[in-house]
């Protein structure tokens, strides 16, 4: 029987080629996330670009232009590890760095809350049914921002 990990476990590729030293760091922030989880699931999550995200938003939501952030569940056990694979998280970094730029928050800052964002549909939240469903998924992912610069502010700084 294989080791059996108490930690989440995020795989993360890099589709997207530019700001390598940006995708790194949130990378690494996502490790140190999915550490401080008490989930032995696991989680996958591509940083792509605005073509790549809109031809998968045209493929799965008939939506013919890119978006921020698709999540797609899967919610099957692994049989190598036994973990839970919860989904799939796709970020445009194209659509982040705008979005970062209006807010006026770095680009760091705008992919981790884009993170937590597509983590949150894959833990069932859909803001898309109901304002009440809306209400609790934007609470759900105000606690996990928090734990993320609680972290953060512990160990580096945040953006």
């Amino acid at each position: 029987m294989p080791h059996q990990q108490k930690l989440m476990d995020i795989q993360i590729s890099f589709i997207y080629r530019k700001n390598n030293n940006i995708l790194k760091s949130v990378s690494a922030t996502l490790k140190r996330f999915a550490a401080i989880m008490n989930d032995r699931a696991r989680v996958y999550v591509a940083f792509v670009d605005d073509p790549a995200i809109q031809k998968l938003n045209m493929q799965f939501r008939k939506r013919h232009k890119p978006t921020n952030v698709l999540s797609f569940e899967i919610n099957q056990k692994d049989p190598e590890d036994g973990r839970i694979v919860m989904g799939e998280i796709i970020i445009s970094v194209d659509t982040a760095a705008r979005e970062a730029g209006k807010a006026g928050i770095t680009l760091s800052e705008r992919l981790e809350e884009l993170f937590v964002h597509g983590y949150v549909h894959l833990l069932g939240y859909d803001h898309t049914r109901s304002r009440t469903d809306a209400m609790k998924m934007k609470n759900k992912e105000q606690i996990l921002i928090k734990k993320i610069d609680m972290y953060k502010k512990k160990y580096n700084k945040r953006g």
